[in-house]
């Protein structure tokens, strides 16, 4: 029997169509044209005015974003935001995702050097040894894990037990404060420090202070993979940092931390972890986990890393009684959660 002849690929939806697409969505994030369309829909004249565009590029511009299902036209020729654009985009809903779309706009220059990155195995800079230099890459990389972590938020406090007589929590890598934020108001005898690279901290003060926890929150700057840590928590957390360090680099980091926590202490790890089996399959889950260390190879050359070697990193930094808790559903990722031992 002869093999089905292969179906000739269609260049203009496989690979035109999603790049005009992504395109048109973060071009729409960085001129606010769903914010501005927040409070109601207007014609493009009033749109363009609004952003200070010209009416024929909004025009052509919103033509695509109606296509793709985040505009919509209404039968006065108006345009207004779809349902899902209004409660994610308009700065009206319980989230803004505005900061997503900025934050993707200079990712998609970095992909301008995927090409070499693949040859290389590797970027050509480092994402953090490009924000010194670009500091507003740094705000709009901080500004999106702040609002990203509103979309989690709850999660993890739901999924983490914190002991009573925890006074002191690290939060390393913490950038925006949202985490520490959120323990420190659940915890009122608990004070927080934030550990994380200077670039990343240009605003974490400011928003400290606006939530009314200067006097329990402080910001630390360093570099965890190379920089000592002074003192010694009841708590330290590493949200979402291990998919950006490599596997010899998370175990130093661990044992790093396991010796700044206070005997009996807990580590709580929040990461995505790389599930091989899924690999194998085609599916949304599959394609997201593979288009994000696609994108780690460019920004870090790093990776996510298997629930075995987040949890081998913990055991060999001494820390005992270890857990997994997976978020609901999977894609929100999963907290490991770890003790120094009382007695050494």
């Amino acid at each position: 029997m002869n093999p089905p002849a292969a179906t000739p690929p269609s260049l203009a939806m496989d690979a035109y169509w999603p790049m005009m697409k992504s395109a048109a969505l973060i071009t729409a994030g960085e001129l606010g044209i769903f914010a501005a369309l927040g409070q109601g829909p207007l014609v493009v004249e009033e749109l363009a005015g609004r952003l200070d565009a010209s009416v024929y590029g909004v025009d052509r511009l919103c033509a695509v974003l109606v296509q793709t299902g985040y505009l919509e036209r209404t039968p006065e020729n108006l345009l207004r935001n779809s349902a899902h654009a209004q409660a994610w985009f308009s700065q009206t809903g319980s989230c803004d995702l505005n900061s997503g779309l900025r934050w993707f706009a200079h990712a998609w220059r970095l992909m301008s050097g995927l090409r070499q990155a693949v040859i290389d195995g590797k970027p050509q800079t480092a994402l953090w040894d490009l924000m010194p230099a670009n500091p507003e890459m740094g705000a709009a990389f901080a500004a999106y894990m702040k609002d990203y972590a509103t979309s989690v938020v709850d999660d993890v406090q739901r999924a983490i037990e914190l002991s009573p007589d925890a006074r002191t929590l690290l939060d390393v890598g913490g950038s925006h404060g949202f985490h520490a934020a959120a323990f420190c108001r659940r915890s009122p005898g608990l004070k927080a420090v934030i550990y994380d690279l200077p670039v990343s901290l240009i605003h974490t003060r400011t928003l400290i202070a606006g939530w009314g926890l200067a006097g329990r929150i402080s910001c630390l700057e360093g570099d965890v993979l190379r920089d000592a840590i002074d003192g010694t928590y009841d708590v330290i957390t590493y949200f979402l940092v291990a998919h950006n360090q490599t596997d010899e680099g998370n175990a130093g980091i661990l044992r790093k931390l396991a010796a700044a926590l206070n005997p009996g202490g807990a580590l709580f790890l929040y990461e995505y972890v790389s599930e091989p089996d899924a690999r194998l399959s085609v599916s949304s889950s599959g394609a997201l986990a593979a288009a994000f260390d696609l994108t780690l190879l460019v920004e870090t050359g790093t990776q996510t890393h298997t629930a075995e070697r987040i949890q081998a990193w913990m055991s060999e930094a001494g820390l005992v009684n270890i857990r997994r808790t997976d978020l609901q559903p999977a894609v929100k990722g999963s907290i490991f959660c770890a003790q120094r031992p009382k007695a050494e």
